[in-house]
């Protein structure tokens, strides 16, 4: 990389970010990307992977194209750009034809630096050729262990993103994943047609991270002594809605600020939590895993699983995201005999017969009235009890079948959570002046909404029918009957808040005689599950092995020593270890000590426990070095 280029790139990372220097390998990541060559970049949760896209994004001009898969992902990479100053619009099968439709308008026309889509867009042709129309001068990959059937969150939509190809075949593209073992990165990389592989792989060693696994039945109360020792921000992982509200409540009974979060909140709700959280106005949040994509908090002190996940993967990915300030953090996750027995049932259900996945289709069509040879790209809001009160179905199975349906490209269900309403004008300000005149009793709203919501003739803008109801002085729903009167008489497009997840038609509705699925590719993936699960069960039960050497091992790595700070590493130590560091802190709490000082008050201790004991006191920042001399932090 030449020195000016170099200079550039540092200008933008002071211009929009405010930071003097890169994370390890980022620089040399843009530099590979900005010399022309397609990318594959590893770097484990809070490594700074977004920097790796936006900066050269910047830089080459034109419109970076990103796929991600997930809409909450999409909106927060959307809105933090946004407030740097930077023009970014996201696309996902969320969106109406008009709002597609206006976006691509817009970079079409250069004003979009950031364009973001979901892959499933990519399925369509008429969406393709649209984009070779566009400036785009960088392709970038988001989560790109996605499109390996190896990999733990495999998506099929993702399999298209290669045809990008046939229409920018000079333009870079940058894959991005924090979790990926060996087979998966060579995969990513086959199948998004690098030219050669180039890999740059950060290690997955977190040294200040301190991983505990602990047999625990009693696993709400070893929550509270943990919380009370460690102190500090906090994240408690559980596996379901209810379950993060009754946590909550439990914390808050026992004088801990904490609140529940997960992808079934109002969008406004789910905002201010990770505010308050975010502004140590909140000590603990629990979630499900829909929390963190896209949070950067630094100074996370704990993450605890109360429930096992799924694969090390998700694991790693999540328990990531405590210490990201380099200082020590914990990881821990309590767990008993019976979360293990649970993982392997929850494998019963997530491979449903698939007789009964074409069952869980028909009833789909049938309840949505979608007709044999029609439907591709309609969508629905997807209230799945409703469907299986209609049928009998059970809800767990439905959900796991229609994860096949999409890994074969029928159907594809988008958890978006809730969304407020949104409002466009589509009449000019002539007509809607002559409207108003006409029938003034919507003059009121009519004004307001002009008054308080910038945009309205260019782009969907969010608005809240509260807030209208209060400034019109009348009620919400008034306001709700008169933004669909004014969409019908063409005034305006109103579109409703919602809270359901959104089921999308792939393709025309095919007759049940002639879905297929692949009973090999199903047996392989079932089989590759299982192995997920008993990884984790595995790490769980494996008390031989340090902690972090195990996850390295997993992810491909073997050139590791053990962490000596694991719940393994510390059952390794010898007896009295703790004692011997309390007397080292006793020592420096009366004055400050030169090593070698201290060796001459440490003659009742063995040189390797009490030197084993001074450097971790060092490496956990309890101890700090002035010149030749040690001092206990304040």
């Amino acid at each position: 990389m030449s020195s000016s280029i170099k200079e550039d790139i540092h200008q933008i990372l002071k211009k929009y970010w405010n930071y003097d220097s890169f994370r390890p390998l980022q620089e040399d990541i843009i530099a590979s990307v900005l010399e022309g060559k397609d990318t594959l970049a590893m770097l484990p949760t809070g490594g700074g992977k977004s920097l790796c896209f936006q900066v050269p994004g910047l830089l080459l001009g034109g419109t970076c194209l990103v796929i991600s898969p997930l809409i909450a992902l999409m909106q927060d990479q959307v809105q933090n750009l946004k407030k740097r100053g930077i023009s970014a619009v996201a696309i996902s099968s969320a969106m109406n034809f008009k709002e597609i439709e206006i976006a691509l308008n817009n970079a079409a026309f250069g004003h979009v630096q950031f364009l973001y889509v979901s892959p499933e867009r990519l399925q369509n042709e008429d969406f393709k050729t649209k984009l070779s129309f566009l400036p785009i001068t960088l392709i970038a990959v988001d989560e790109a262990h996605c499109i390996s059937q190896w990999g733990y969150d495999f998506r099929p939509s993702y399999l298209t993103i290669a045809t990008l190809r046939n229409y920018f075949n000079k333009i870079t593209v940058i894959a991005l994943t924090a979790s990926a073992t060996k087979p998966v990165v060579e995969d990513i990389q086959v199948k998004l047609e690098f030219k050669i592989p180039n890999v740059f792989r950060q290690s997955f060693q977190r040294k200040n991270l301190r991983y505990i696994v602990q047999l625990e039945e009693d696993k709400v109360n070893r929550l509270l002594k943990l919380i009370a020792n460690i102190g500090g921000s906090g994240l408690v992982y559980v596996r379901n809605r209810k379950k993060t509200a009754d946590l909550a409540q439990y914390l808050k009974n026992n004088n801990i600020s904490a609140l529940a979060y997960h992808a079934g909140l109002k969008y406004d709700d789910r905002q201010n939590i990770q505010q308050q959280w975010i502004d140590n106005k909140t000590q603990v949040i629990c979630a499900t895993n829909a929390f963190g994509m896209g949070i950067d908090k630094p100074d996370v002190r704990f993450v605890v699983h109360l429930d096992l996940p799924e694969t090390l993967e998700a694991y790693f990915q999540e328990a990531g995201r405590a210490g990201r300030n380099g200082k020590t953090a914990y990881a821990t996750v309590f767990f008993s005999k019976a979360d293990q027995l649970k993982l392997k049932d929850n494998f019963k259900y997530a491979f449903p017969e698939i007789e009964y996945i074409k069952q869980t289709y028909q009833a789909i069509c049938n309840y949505y009235q979608v007709a044999v040879s029609s439907g591709q790209g309609w969508s629905f809001e997807f209230d799945i009890d409703k469907v299986c009160n209609s049928y009998n179905l059970l809800p767990v199975l439905v959900y796991n079948s229609i994860k096949f349906l999409e890994k074969d490209n029928y159907l594809a269900l988008l958890d978006t959570g809730f969304e407020p309403a949104k409002v466009m004008m589509k009449a000019s300000k002539e007509d809607i002046y002559e409207f108003q005149v006409k029938y003034p009793k919507y003059e009121p709203l009519i004004k307001t909404l002009l008054r308080s919501y910038g945009g309205l003739f260019e782009n969907f803008v969010f608005i809240s029918e509260k807030d209208l109801a209060y400034r019109v002085k009348t009620n919400q729903f008034t306001i709700i009957e008169y933004l669909q009167l004014l969409d019908k008489q063409q005034i305006l497009t109103y579109l409703p808040q919602t809270t359901l997840p959104k089921l999308i038609f792939l393709q025309d509705r095919v007759n049940i005689k002639f879905i297929e699925f692949n009973p090999e590719n199903y047996f392989r993936l079932k089989q590759l599950y299982l192995e997920k699960i008993n990884a984790v069960i595995d790490y769980t039960n494996n008390d031989e092995l340090c902690r972090q050497v195990q996850l390295l091992i997993y992810f491909n790595e073997f050139n590791y020593s053990d962490c000596g700070y694991c719940d393994v590493c510390l059952a390794k130590k010898p007896k009295g270890f703790e004692k011997v560091k309390q007397k080292i802190i006793a020592l420096f709490k009366k004055e400050s000590f030169t090593l070698q000082q201290l060796k001459t008050r440490m003659t009742s201790v063995n040189d390797e426990t009490w030197i084993g004991a001074f450097n971790e006191l060092v490496d956990d920042g309890i101890l700090i070095q002035n010149e030749d001399t040690f001092n206990l932090r304040n």
